[in-house]
């Protein structure tokens, strides 16, 4: 009796060459990482994004997106620094200095203002 395709263990894929290796480094780092849009431009199966990692990074699949994804936010950041440091951008400079000196733009001061009213309001009623 021949065995049914199903029946037999699938074979597993060729790991990824090179080339390959840093098309999904690329696309991780550029935050498309779900596995259908790696599988889409990889023309692999799901099921076998593990191994293929495994084999290229040393990393499984969610070891590696999460890696990636850091090295991609870290070049991210950098840039934005450029930008508002070396090219003088003064919007970027304005967002990096609230984001990282924990300084209010105009919206937020108001509403902090508004909250701290309210608040002082609340404990003189009772």
């Amino acid at each position: 009796m021949q065995k049914k395709a199903r029946d037999m263990p699938r074979k597993r894929p060729e790991p990824w060459n090179q080339t390959q290796i840093e098309k999904v480094r690329n696309l991780m780092t550029k935050f498309c990482s779900d596995p259908e849009t790696i599988c889409a431009v990889m023309g692999c199966r799901k099921d076998d994004l593990a191994y293929l990692c495994r084999e290229a990074f040393g990393l499984n699949f969610k070891e590696a997106v999460k890696r990636f994804e850091l090295e991609g936010k870290a070049t991210l950041k950098m840039a934005y620094f450029d930008a508002a440091v070396k090219d003088k951008n003064s919007k970027a400079l304005d967002l990096m200095a609230r984001e990282h000196l924990d300084m209010l733009g105009p919206v937020e001061r108001r509403r902090k203002v508004a909250r701290e009213v309210k608040a002082k309001q609340e404990e003189t009623e009772f």
